[in-house]
């Protein structure tokens, strides 16, 4: 999926923000496109690629599971058993085009809120994803989150998802 730019969101119904209930977000989505400000967006690609992928699954029983990729990830050299027999470099850049988290989800004041429990990055393991929440009138559930950097600079980033089929 590309990123994309845009301003704003078309998510809000004659000036209400709208209520999701658990049972809107049940189920299997497939990203399909990733968002950025504009002033943001070379940063961005060249943080995360222009290309990405994702999946996330909402289960009934309250339990999630999340992966945001680069679309194009490279193979690991020498096609290893295992990651940890690849060279370090390799290593790397698969860590740092993978995200993936797991854990229990529940929507509170309007958000998506996760307490992970499994992740790739083991500093997320007992804390909280928290994503605002929203289903455009085209049925795309959008996640957004704003991060700081390293460089200090606050960035809102929202990944659009669609029902997988």
């Amino acid at each position: 999926m590309s990123l994309l730019h845009a301003k704003g969101s078309n998510s809000t119904l004659k000036g209400c923000k709208q209520v999701i209930k658990p049972q809107d977000i049940t189920g299997t989505w497939r990203m399909v496109a990733r968002h950025v400000d504009p002033e943001d967006r070379a940063e961005m690609v060249a943080r995360y690629s222009d290309s990405s992928d994702g999946l996330a699954v909402f289960a009934p029983d309250g339990w999630m599971s999340a992966i945001v990729c680069h679309a194009k990830r490279s193979k690991l050299p020498g096609e290893p058993a295992w990651q940890s027999d690849a060279p370090d470099d390799a290593r790397l850049a698969a860590f740092d085009s993978y995200v993936s988290y797991a854990g229990r989800w529940r929507i509170e004041d309007g958000q998506l809120k996760t307490r992970v429990q499994y992740a790739l990055n083991p500093n997320w393991i007992g804390g909280d994803q928290v994503r605002d929440v929203e289903l455009l009138d085209d049925g795309i559930l959008r996640l957004s989150v704003t991060r700081t950097w390293p460089n200090g600079k606050a960035v809102r980033v929202w990944i659009d998802w669609r029902r997988a089929d």
